[in-house]
């Protein structure tokens, strides 16, 4: 389906960076059984004097509205069901798991993934090109994991307590800086972790070490081969070993010979496991290459649709749909995809390209048709639905978008992709007032409260409802409110 990029890549990655460096987590490889229970430190009230769960959510929050504004995440519904579908199935395995975790893409070419507070992991797109199966890309998301549920964050905060508020700030003007000019954000940013950068390596380095151990025992719980942490990590370092500029993960979190050693020897003792290839997988590493990172040439698809195996025909000639698609070439992208679909008729992957190339050939009916039946099967599959609701909005039936929208957002509250589409479907049904407040609950949740205030506020003189006007006046002095607490928190 659509996928949502409102926000271009104008701050490159350097806000990404921003929270890596300021919130120490990064990648590395987990714990087999054996060792757990004995290695680990009680975690139960591990940081609770410095900090709360529920203040590190709100934090988490603010640091997440930020990226929202600035950093150039996917809002891509078939991609970023896909990572939280292998985010979910990990964190199902996890200990200590204290509230909801939530994934997204960065569309940035370059190999790495963060962690921070309140339970937010980002992977960029680089990543899973990099990835060869799907127990590697799981074997980064477990570690992640394991940083958050260790509060590795809130830890480290709370060994450096005396310097910490300084450095919070200094980051958080760095990362607002950044936004406007990157150079200067990272120069500020390294300036301002400059000097309690070095008191942390060691204490880091016991996080690492943490994180290795318990993500491969959770890799191992969730079904997936516990080699894929050795496997990945073990590969990126001899590729880059000699290069003069690595990826920025192995700059920010070497991985040295013995830590390697130490990961393939805990997973060797839980046991390999023998994964079949994910169809999934190859279908969202096809689609970041196709249509974001466009790494490979049209050649190499051409090539995979000749492969011996089933599942790297599919990947090929997905990715090549997808790539005459955004050529405005539907008939080809239609050409492609054909077999996929009469070989599984269901799958997401094909659906949300099949219905772009339905509305690219003006047939917003077939594609409504379609998606009327998999709504009836799946209505709680967001794929589906924001497809369903796309399509309508696209066909003219900007009321049905409007409806399921709404019920969406009930269970989802902070979905961009469904606001920034019932923005649009307000403005077609001309209610200014609820397009206005649309609005401003998608500028509130890239943290731009001012100008969420404004438009909840231009929406108040497009509606003679008193109870309306009431409810907006609610929402105006909550926001407000949330923006004093934030300032409060930081």
């Amino acid at each position: 389906m659509l996928y949502i990029k409102k926000f271009k890549r104008s701050v490159t990655s350097s806000v990404a960076l921003a929270l890596m460096l300021a919130l120490p987590t990064a990648f590395e490889v987990p714990k087999a059984h054996a060792q757990q229970s004995r290695d680990l430190p009680e975690i139960g009230t591990t940081g609770a004097g410095f900090m709360s769960i529920e203040r590190e959510q709100v934090v988490g929050d603010y640091y997440m509205r930020q990226l929202r504004a600035s950093a150039p995440i996917i809002q891509d519904p078939v991609l970023n069901s896909y990572l939280k579908d292998v985010g979910q199935r990990l964190v199902r395995n996890a200990d200590n798991v204290r509230y909801p975790f939530n994934f997204f893409w960065l569309n940035i070419n370059e190999i790495n993934a963060f962690a921070f507070m309140g339970g937010y992991v980002g992977v960029h797109t680089g990543l899973i090109q990099q990835a060869r199966n799907e127990s590697e890309l799981a074997a980064v998301l477990g570690h992640e994991i394991a940083h958050v549920t260790q509060r590795h964050i809130v830890r480290s905060m709370q060994e450096q307590q005396r310097n910490m508020p300084l450095t919070i700030a200094g980051v958080i003007g760095s990362i607002l800086l950044g936004i406007a000019n990157p150079e200067a954000g990272a120069a500020g940013l390294y300036t301002t972790l400059g000097a309690t950068g070095q008191a942390q390596i060691n204490y880091t380095r016991l996080f690492e070490q943490e994180a290795d151990r318990i993500g491969i025992t959770t890799l191992a719980n969730a079904g997936f081969d516990p080699m894929g942490a050795p496997n990945f990590f073990g590969r990126l370092a001899d590729q880059y070993r000699y290069v003069s500029k690595p990826p920025e993960m192995l700059l920010t979190h070497p991985v040295p010979e013995a830590r390697i050693s130490d990961t393939r020897t805990r997973a060797e003792a839980i046991g390999r496991r023998d994964v079949p290839q994910s169809l999934e997988f190859e279908l969202a590493k096809a689609r970041i290459d196709a249509r974001y990172t466009r790494s490979s040439p049209n050649s190499d698809f051409v090539k995979l649709t000749q492969s011996a195996s089933v599942i790297d025909q599919q990947a090929g000639g997905y990715a090549l749909a997808i790539r005459a698609l955004d050529a405005n070439d539907p008939t080809t992208a239609q050409k492609w995809l054909n077999p996929l679909i009469a070989r599984n008729p269901r799958n997401r992957f094909y659906i949300d390209v099949q219905t772009d190339i339905y509305l690219a050939q003006d047939e917003g009916e077939k594609a409504l048709n379609m998606l009327q039946q998999e709504y009836i099967r799946s209505p709680d599959d967001p794929v589906i639905l924001l497809n369903y609701a796309n399509a309508a909005i696209q066909s003219n039936n900007a009321e049905l978008g409007v409806k399921l929208l709404r019920n969406y957002l009930l269970s989802e509250p902070d979905s961009v992709t469904a606001m920034d589409l019932l923005t649009d479907a307000y403005e077609r049904t001309a209610d200014r007032a609820a397009m206005y407040e649309t609005r401003a609950e998608a500028l509130a949740l890239r943290g731009r409260f001012d100008l969420a205030i404004d438009q909840l506020q231009t929406a108040q003189n497009h509606t003679q409802n008193k109870l309306t006007e009431k409810r907006l006046n609610a929402r105006i002095d909550q926001l407000r409110a949330e923006k004093e607490r934030l300032k409060r928190l930081l």
